[in-house]
């Protein structure tokens, strides 16, 4: 077993539930009922949702292999991690430009990828 990996994985699957349930009622609801046309709105919305699953997915991949502790994978889970740091740098960037100094607290979805992407990256 690999402690850090399963760490990892146990977190982004709360990540992914509240990404899921809670943007559901936050972002995505207002977003559906503004006056954004129907292929603008429709590509977000999807791209919203291929979210949810590359967090799910990353989320069960991280906790198989870290249950398994087998360091064949540790490839495809330092992968991962990078890829959970990357969400967190993409943040912070957007939400410079939108927010400016109070970006870490208007986005802060941060607080939960960087230390799953950091939790990956020790395990592997």
């Amino acid at each position: 077993m690999n402690t850090w990996l399963l760490c990892s994985g146990l977190l982004a699957l709360v990540t992914a539930a509240v990404h899921i349930v809670a943007g559901q009622r936050d972002p995505v609801k207002p977003f559906l009922k503004s006056n954004l046309e129907d292929v603008p709105k429709a590509t977000l919305l999807a791209c919203w949702h291929m979210v949810s699953v590359m967090l799910l997915c990353g989320a069960c991949t991280l906790i198989f292999i870290g249950w398994k502790g087998d360091a064949q994978y540790y490839t495809l889970t330092y992968l991962i991690g990078v890829i959970y740091v990357l969400f967190t740098v993409v943040l912070i960037v957007v939400g410079t430009y939108f927010f400016k100094f109070t970006a870490l607290v208007k986005l802060p979805q941060w607080v939960l990828l960087l230390p799953i992407g950091l939790l990956a990256l020790l395990g592997s």
